[in-house]
């Protein structure tokens, strides 16, 4: 639908997010967030809305394609993406308090030697 991944990486995506505790598999195979997956898409979203959204990374896999092609010289497309990630990197953690204050309003307790 966006052009994001093939379907032999389906697998490993659905095996990552269950063992990182984002989603769990109801019956019917249906992936259902957890707790935690939801307060991070929320905590992504509240900071950069993109970073939940399927348009970077098939912004990134549509310049894939091209340097494929040859239509692109394959530095050029990495320093973009690494400058683009950079920024929203740099954007997110000086916006962290937000996600933070999320997480606070869904979890209870902090896990140990944790001060913030």
């Amino acid at each position: 639908k966006h052009g994001i991944g093939t379907d032999a990486s389906i697998p490993s995506h659905i095996e990552n997010v269950c063992k990182r505790n984002y989603v769990q598999v109801d019956s019917g195979r249906r992936l259902r967030p957890t707790t935690l997956g939801l307060a991070l898409a929320r905590g992504f979203g509240v900071v950069d809305a993109a970073l939940v959204q399927p348009a970077v990374r098939a912004q990134i896999e549509k310049l894939c394609d091209v340097v494929a092609r040859g239509d692109a010289p394959r530095g050029r497309v990495v320093a973009h993406a690494i400058q683009m990630f950079a920024a929203k990197f740099a954007y997110f953690t000086n916006n962290l308090a937000g996600v933070e204050a999320l997480f606070d309003a869904v979890f209870d307790e902090r896990p140990e030697g944790d001060k913030a």
